[in-house]
């Protein structure tokens, strides 16, 4: 009877010897596997870590920011097709206003899509620069010519403004196309200047339609072109202020 309870007692100090050496072996694994993951997430946090105080310090991060002003011509809509009493008929615009609401439509998709775009004005001194604007050139293939501009009128402008360079917005050509499918083609044809007078681009870019849409219609539908002005003219002030050619 004394050796089965010897016996006995053997096992169960065999079993907590095996529990306890399991017990120990865990906790070492467990802690080496804790180790790695401390390394791993340490590594992880450090290579965020400049991402993330970038991101939260965007102001201080980005470089100070080339202002552009956005100036829509007066009297710069022409078609191929329709004269100005049938686009504002079928626009819902008063005839008087049609180059105001379309310079307001691509002028604000554009400042809308970048912080680099500020509108024009409603000023006296803004009015003096667009009414000494020429336009040269035929139907959406056109460029500004700021020859007759007073250079001192346009540098106060600029200055009143804060911009360091002007987007004229040149003229709104609406071309029609009967064949293969009856389309409606809006072309923004756009000078960039600096403060110096001194050209840096022109281009153009149009969005489509079936028909003259309204104005609220025109700039949902603006909104893709108007952007892809933005970023050509951004590109090419990048490119003049790394001495770059255009």
């Amino acid at each position: 009877m004394q050796y089965r309870d010897h016996t006995f007692v053997e096992k169960k100090i065999s079993a907590v010897i095996q529990i306890t050496l399991l017990f120990f072996k865990l906790k070492k694994w467990f802690m080496k596997r804790l180790q790695i993951s401390i390394i791993f997430v340490t590594m992880l946090l450090m290579g965020l870590a400049p991402h993330i105080y970038a991101k939260e310090n965007n102001k201080e991060v980005n470089p100070a920011v080339n202002k552009i002003l956005i100036m829509g011509l007066k009297d710069n809509i022409q078609s191929d097709y329709f004269y100005k009493d049938l686009i504002a008929e079928e626009s819902g615009i008063p005839v008087d206003s049609l180059e105001q609401v379309f310079n307001r439509t691509i002028a604000t998709n554009i400042a809308q899509s970048r912080i680099d775009f500020i509108t024009a004005p409603e000023e006296e001194r803004c009015t003096e620069v667009i009414n000494n604007i020429r336009v040269n050139g035929e139907q959406e293939n056109c460029t500004s010519d700021l020859s007759q501009v007073d250079n001192q009128c346009f540098r106060d402008l600029l200055s009143a403004t804060g911009a360091e360079y002007v987007l004229i917005l040149n003229r709104h050509f609406l071309k029609k196309q009967d064949q293969p499918f009856n389309t409606l083609f809006y072309f923004i044809s756009y000078s960039l200047y600096n403060k110096d007078k001194q050209e840096v681009m022109s281009g153009s870019n149009y969005f489509t339609t079936m028909h003259i849409e309204s104005e609220n219609i025109m700039k949902k539908v603006s909104r893709k072109s108007s952007g892809k002005i933005a970023s050509a003219v951004l590109k090419a002030v990048n490119q003049q202020s790394a001495g770059l050619p255009s």
